[in-house]
């Protein structure tokens, strides 16, 4: 419980300082352990660090890929597969997804230059890999995607676009209106549900 009260605090001095303001003595004050103590679970402030990152990353990480599969869950019809499908549609428009998004990048570009913050964030991508995938491997054994797509591509497709983009807002040549964007994502979600037979 300390070193899990520890990493919270940790992920909050980041959000509110960023890195270049990091103290660990406000980690340890709102953690209430003395910076001692804390040296005792965590080497130096770069493994702290590196750890918050990948703690974080991994919340992030593992709430995505519930978010992706608790819709899809119990599934045993077409017509339950599209209403699910489309109710993840809507989902994904949430703003606070975006926030998700860019968390996942921030960790995964720390990662590239640390080898506890790497390590940590492949165990977490592997982790929620095979949460979605125990999820979506029942909708081809039952016959519900379209011929040709496999429960893993239907996942990596679906997960791409539910969380892989980055929100586009603004004016520029990739801008689109929020109800062509969804009819698109609707036409693809449709492409995928096996043909009524």
């Amino acid at each position: 419980m300390t070193r899990d009260r520890i990493l919270e605090a940790s992920a909050h001095e980041i959000e509110r300082n960023g890195l270049t303001m990091y103290r660990v003595k406000r980690v340890a004050a709102e953690a209430g352990i003395s910076v001692a103590l804390m040296y005792s679970y965590f080497t130096d402030r770069e493994e702290l660090i590196a750890t918050t990152i990948v703690h974080r990353f991994r919340q992030v990480l593992l709430s995505q890929a519930d978010i992706f599969t608790d819709p899809l869950r119990d599934i045993r019809s077409r017509d339950q597969l599209r209403e699910a499908l489309g109710r993840m549609l809507v989902d994904a428009q949430d703003p606070a997804r975006d926030e998700q998004r860019l968390l996942r990048i921030e960790g995964m570009s720390f990662a590239h230059h640390n080898l506890t913050a790497s390590q940590g964030i492949a165990e977490a991508k592997t982790e929620a890999s095979s949460r979605i995938v125990a999820i979506v491997e029942p909708l081809e054994e039952r016959g519900l995607l379209a011929p040709g797509v496999t429960a893993v591509a239907f996942a990596r497709i679906w997960y791409a676009l539910f969380f892989g983009q980055i929100a586009l807002d603004g004016e520029h040549p990739l801008s689109i209106d929020q109800t062509h964007w969804l009819a698109a994502l609707q036409v693809l979600a449709d492409a995928l549900v096996a043909p009524e037979e």
